[in-house]
């Protein structure tokens, strides 16, 4: 191999391994799987201690996915209780007491209104009641008319209790946000009023969260495997009649969507014994949590995190969370993409200049590679004339034709694989660009980030395609620059530099952002090489 093509391999990878171990800390891939078990949870086995062993009829009992209300009309008035936290505003209703209203304040949507993952206007229909977050439902009849029995606002938290009742027992009802972070604790009380009352099994159900505005916005279900000690992901249509049994307190179990999560953290009381999902419609889908069947006075407090993809609040809250953040088999250099893009925008606090700035950074490392290669390619396009004159000559006898092109090659000291060099620059490109696309699809920030000007969000197509054209026309610049004796090559090049610019189109902003300050930074490349060190 040529050695002035090792040097700039290794200029350019020694570089890159020197960012890579002072810039960030080795990031961990998650290993993804798609085994479907029913029972996957393992208990620890503590001397002394009895264990419950799940039977049969435990296990493959039917699910219980239908609620049947004690009440088939509404004639109490409903009330509604507003919580603020620094991140929140949740709203309560006394039908249910389920919440009907999550909006994240630091987020705000396209119409100027904060971001909601669960938004249900109205819940005077029963329908409704049933896809509220939070429903308590039992295999009698559920209450749906509950009442406000206290409210304290603490310095850290707010604590509210809903009470209900049947004609055999008292339900409570308690929520505790969190003034910091994204937590919700719910307690659920069940007492009964005789002494010989019939058996019930609670279930909760919680939404899963769902951005009307948020484009092809569709839920995904996740699951902590115990025994693998991995988080898997389920798509929504695969898990009809899938249930997943638990036995320890390390219960994990909850929904995505594209840049929100909500999910069950912790449950050291105990209360699922199964969870399994019911899909109302596309924009509702309700996670369940089965508690045990009981005949006796009982109280569980479970923790849930309701709020966005976002690292440090992903493992703030459970730090097996923070897989919700793979992005695939490029997932560790998405994640090192995230943190320096993040590391950027705090800087210069714009994230169409901390795309910028990342360009700049990525493109450095590579620069000697790239210009190296781009110069072998015009010495390959020089003698490419004289190349295609032996093919022709000797096209009849293929080993006259080897050997000539061999004698020519190395008479010219240049080599056979010349012409592979210049897409070397491209190819290194390809990983990036396709783990920035995953980031920039993913990550909450960048929704309804603007530039300047008319980009207002980063993570959506540029509204008048300016930025692609400029995109295109900056790849035709770039040819101008490359001389190419063919004509053929020369069409093939402008006729790439077309479907490209027809294939970023649609593409976000960000991204084409990206690939058209790569592209001008080749052509500075090129300016230096051929104008400054001639």
């Amino acid at each position: 191999m040529d050695k002035k093509l090792l040097i700039a391999l290794a200029l350019s990878l020694g570089t890159v391994w020197v960012f890579h171990h002072y810039a960030s800390k080795k990031l961990e891939s998650v290993e993804q799987s798609g085994s479907v078990v029913v029972g996957q949870q393992q208990q620890t086995v503590v001397p002394g201690q009895p264990i419950k062993v799940p039977t049969t009829q435990e296990l493959y009992k039917p699910l219980d996915t239908e609620v049947n209300f004690a009440q088939t009309k509404l004639t109490h008035p409903e009330d509604i209780i507003e919580v603020q936290t620094d991140q929140c505003l949740a709203t309560f209703s006394t039908y249910g007491a389920v919440l009907t209203s999550l909006a994240f304040k630091k987020h705000i949507g396209k119409n100027g209104t904060p971001l909601k993952t669960v938004s249900n206007k109205s819940n005077f229909d029963l329908e409704l009641i049933k896809k509220g977050c939070f429903l308590l439902a039992i295999n009698d009849q559920t209450p749906v008319v509950y009442s406000l029995v206290s409210r304290q606002d603490k310095a850290d938290a707010t604590e509210l209790v809903f009470k209900a009742q049947t004609h055999q027992w008292d339900i409570y009802k308690t929520y505790v946000l969190k003034k910091q972070g994204y937590h919700i604790n719910v307690i659920i009380g069940l007492e009964p009023k005789h002494q010989s009352v019939a058996p019930i099994k609670p279930r909760l159900f919680f939404a899963a969260p769902f951005v009307g505005e948020v484009t092809d916005d569709a839920a995904t279900i996740f699951t902590w495997n115990e025994a693998k000690e991995n988080l898997e992901t389920y798509d929504v249509s695969a898990v009809n009649g899938m249930a997943w049994f638990w036995t320890t307190p390390q219960a994990l179990f909850g929904a995505e969507d594209r840049y929100f999560v909500h999910s069950l953290i912790s449950d050291k009381s105990r209360f699922t014994q199964r969870a399994y999902v019911k899909t109302f419609d596309p924009k509702h889908v309700s996670p369940i949590l089965e508690g045990p069947e009981i005949s006796e006075k009982k109280e569980w407090s479970m923790s849930f995190y309701m709020g966005p993809k976002q690292f440090h609040y992903l493992n703030a809250a459970d730090s097996r969370l923070e897989d919700l953040m793979s992005f695939g088999w490029l997932s560790w250099f998405c994640k090192l993409l995230l943190k320096l893009l993040s590391f950027l925008y705090g800087l210069v606090g714009n994230f169409g200049v901390a795309i910028i700035l990342m360009t700049i950074v990525l493109k450095l490392p590579f620069t000697p590679l790239s210009i190296y290669a781009r110069k072998q390619m015009e010495v390959y396009q020089h003698y490419q004339p004289a190349i295609n004159k032996i093919r022709i000559k000797y096209r009849g006898d293929m080993k006259m034709q080897h050997e000539e092109l061999m004698r020519f090659y190395k008479d010219h000291k240049i080599s056979p694989s010349t012409h592979f060099v210049g897409c070397l620059p491209l190819l290194i490109q390809m990983p990036i660009l396709f783990s920035l696309y995953r980031v920039l699809n993913n990550y909450l920030d960048l929704y309804q980030a603007p530039f300047f000007g008319w980009i207002h969000d980063l993570s959506s197509k540029d509204p008048y395609y300016i930025i692609p054209v400029l995109m295109g026309l900056s790849m035709l610049w770039q040819q101008r620059m490359t001389p190419v004796t063919d004509d053929k090559q020369r069409i093939i090049m402008m006729f790439m530099s077309i479907i490209m610019t027809v294939v970023f189109i649609n593409f976000p902003a960000g991204l084409v952002l990206y690939w058209f300050m790569n592209n001008l930074l080749t052509i500075g490349e090129d300016y230096i090489r051929k104008y400054v060190f001639k």
